[in-house]
């Protein structure tokens, strides 16, 4: 057996890969540019078209919580922050706990955001009151953001077998840190 005859079944399969990887290729090409044709961007479609066969834009807010069919999305911020939080301040409640000594909390703030087409960054940190040291070290932190109108933020913490004083740090991008009021675990 040659060496070449023992090459070209892979080199056959690399060239029948690289040809599907191809028409792959053009076939989302081909989709995406038959979409756009059919609809225009949404520049040209706002140049383009009348006012009244537009549809009307609608931004959905997604929730872990459950709505009534018929209730309709909050369209407001100050609806939300009505009923739920003002800005400035960070609350901290407890959940059911898993066991004896597994604390879940909740952990909500109101982040305003004044310009919808700019991003937010912010970060949770939960901090534990070392006596020791005597001060705050971090016990837990995550990072998220996000773009739009103002909106309640929410973290859910928890705290397994490790007894003591805790406070939640909320860091919007640009501002101070907001820091909830200190809690006791114990278990």
């Amino acid at each position: 057996m040659s060496p070449r005859s023992s090459v070209a079944p892979v080199v056959a399969s690399g060239v029948a890969s690289a040809l599907k990887l191809l028409v792959a290729t053009l076939a989302f090409a081909g989709a995406y540019l038959g979409v756009e044709a059919a609809y225009g961007t949404p520049a040209q479609v706002t140049a383009g078209a009348p006012a009244q066969a537009q549809a009307p834009v609608r931004t959905v807010e997604l929730s872990s919580r459950s709505m009534p069919a018929t209730e309709r999305v909050p369209a407001t911020v100050e609806r939300v922050s009505a009923t739920i939080m003002t800005p400035g301040t960070v609350t901290v409640g407890a959940i059911d706990a898993l066991g004896p000594c597994d604390r879940p909390y909740q952990a909500q703030s109101l982040v305003e955001n004044d310009d919808p087409r700019a991003t937010v960054s912010y970060g949770w940190r939960l901090e534990r009151w070392s006596p020791g040291v005597r001060r705050w070290q971090a016990y837990l932190g995550t990072g998220s953001g996000f773009t739009g109108e103002s909106q309640v933020v929410e973290w859910q913490p928890r705290v397994v077998n490790n007894p003591g004083w805790y406070r939640v740090v909320l860091s919007v991008s640009g501002e101070a840190p907001l820091r909830s009021e200190r809690f006791l675990v114990s278990c």
